[in-house]
């Protein structure tokens, strides 16, 4: 029957086009400028697509998965085998899987609705009773007739009774309610392949939180270290009277604040493993090491790449008319082109969202049936057995027996039925809003995510060159301080040094953060897709409803 239900939906799934986003975003710097062309063309989408496919396969979960009726009690610290090694992106995924909160409470309403489920369907089976009753009164009844003494009634009265019963579904209500509960099974079995998806993009985003962290905090230790030894050099210069106590003084407050920075950095790391234990299922207290084996993903190629295609600045030097215009221009629509249609279909197509919407649209459509139900016949056969050991009378029977055909014929229900069709279709409605509402943030979630991975790749490429030229700028600079150029120029040589670095460290520390916001938009990416939803264990369903294809899956 699931199956059947399942080919139905697919016959009405539906496609609907990409929505455009209705966002207006101003472009006011040549980051902005290197993801949306300024061309004439300015619709054309970017000279090359970022990676837009599976990030990585979803695993299978690493631990136990616990019985839907017996969920863990308390989060489990992970045994000595799993912390003896740096834990991977996957191996974090994998035991998510199994420990993770959200899931084990989707299975459990999952549960609840195989249980209503079953509870519809014993409606068509027939039915057994037995009634068995005792009676003593304070006297019995007797007559003597021709010497003899007849019984009317005894004093202990006692009966065995037994009845059955078998519903003939002659309107169809029982097999519309039964429809209506699958339905509700259905999607609350979509459900999980949801917590499924969702949960696998919440561990990689707190995993790449703890590998941001970590690497910040390697920036963070590298500028402490510059600011001890230009601390060091400023001490050494100061002896020789080569320069001002201020510039000692200046490294001393550099390196203090390099030192401060490492502290927050650090802690940064302790609370971002705090809170991938918890997005995990697994003790908040576990000491977590991990490891970026198999987690990263580098964008090849440059800044000169992104075909910024920037117009040059007048001869006098001021800004260019026509980049001014371009730089203000509010685009309302973008054609990103065919990957991110491709993405696009694939996550309607696939989003447990979308068939839970149309599951819960179907379970509605049922519902005006029902409603109608004390307005239909019904019929019913009904038998009946009788054993009565303490019988009287002239004749009495000990077991007696009877069977009953019976048609219901409702003449008038107080308006009843009206009422309730009326808040079927109320509910009806509600739910094609609801369908209406989960496409549209479905594609707006895509839409998002493909934005944000065009501008995470881009910001790669650029923070690479920014990198390499900050580098130049601090060696420059070391080089100038220690030849005292800069104090002969009539400017303070620390304080170029001290710029140079600063420039340095802003730039690896957006470098960090391009290249772990590049892989989170990956993930992100995938998650829009539904590529984490369907899982070979687990309550849920293990691939989607239909084909991509569309074809009907038998």
């Amino acid at each position: 029957m699931e199956e059947r239900i399942l080919n139905t939906m697919s016959r009405r799934f539906f496609c609907l086009p990409p929505t455009s986003l209705c966002s207006r975003v101003i472009l006011s710097s040549s980051l902005a400028l290197a993801l949306f062309a300024t061309t004439a063309e300015a619709q054309a989408p970017p000279v090359s697509a970022p990676q837009t496919g599976l990030q990585a396969p979803l695993p299978s979960p690493s631990l136990p998965v616990p019985k839907a009726y017996k969920p863990l009690l308390q989060s489990p610290k992970l045994s000595g085998e799993m912390l003896a090694h740096p834990l991977t992106i996957q191996e974090a995924v994998a035991i998510a899987l199994a420990t993770n909160r959200n899931l084990a409470l989707a299975n459990a309403n999952l549960l609840k609705a195989q249980g209503r489920t079953q509870e519809a369907n014993t409606a068509f089976n027939p039915t057994a009773g037995s009634t068995l009753s005792y009676i003593r009164l304070n006297s019995g009844q007797t007559v003597q007739i021709g010497g003899a003494n007849i019984t009317f009634v005894n004093e202990e009265q006692k009966t065995i009774g037994v009845q059955m019963s078998l519903p003939i579904d002659i309107s169809g209500m029982l097999r519309t309610a039964a429809d209506q509960s699958r339905f509700v099974e259905i999607a609350s079995r979509l459900d999980v392949n949801r917590a499924s998806n969702q949960i696998v993009s919440d561990v990689k985003a707190a995993f790449y939180d703890v590998l941001r962290a970590q690497a910040l905090t390697v920036v963070s230790t590298e500028n402490l270290i510059n600011s001890q030894t230009r601390l060091d050099d400023a001490q050494k210069r100061l002896k020789a009277g080569v320069v001002a106590v201020y510039d000692v003084i200046r490294a001393q407050t550099d390196a203090a604040n390099a030192q401060h920075q490492v502290i927050q950095t650090r802690n940064s790391v302790s609370l971002a493993i705090a809170n991938l234990n918890s997005v995990i299922g697994i003790d908040i207290n576990t000491p977590l090491h991990i490891s970026n084996e198999g987690a990263l993903d580098v964008p090849t190629g440059d800044s000169s790449t992104l075909n910024l295609n920037v117009p040059p600045p007048s001869s006098e030097g001021k800004p260019n008319d026509e980049l001014i215009q371009q730089a203000n221009v509010a685009y309302d629509s973008l054609n990103l082109g065919a990957d991110y249609d491709k993405v696009l279909k694939e996550a309607i197509e696939t989003r447990p969202e979308v068939w839970q919407a149309e599951a819960n649209l179907r379970a509605s459509r049922k519902g005006i049936f029902l409603a109608r139900r004390s307005s239909l016949p019904s019929f019913a056969l009904t038998w009946g057995m009788n054993y009565t050991p303490d019988t009287a009378g002239f004749a009495p029977q000990l077991v007696s027996w009877q069977a009953m055909a019976q048609v219901t014929l409702p003449l008038f229900d107080g308006g009843g039925a009206k009422a309730r069709r009326e808040q079927a279709k109320a509910d009806i409605a509600a739910s094609e809003v609801s369908k209406r509402t989960t496409v549209d943030g479905v594609t707006l979630e895509v839409r998002q995510a493909y934005l944000n991975l065009l501008l995470a790749r881009n910001s790669i490429l650029v923070t690479k060159q920014v990198v390499t030229q900050a580098k130049e700028g601090y060696r420059l600079a070391r080089v100038r301080y220690n030849e005292g150029v800069s104090a002969q120029a009539g400017i303070s040589p620390l304080l170029e040094i001290s710029d140079a670095q600063a420039a340095l460290t802003l730039a690896e520390s957006n470098q960090v953060n391009a290249l772990y916001d590049y892989n989170s938009a990956r993930a992100r990416l995938d998650r829009a897709a539904g590529r984490y939803s369907y899982t070979a264990k687990g309550g849920g369903y293990t691939s989607p409803p239909i084909s991509k294809s569309g074809a009907e899956k038998k």
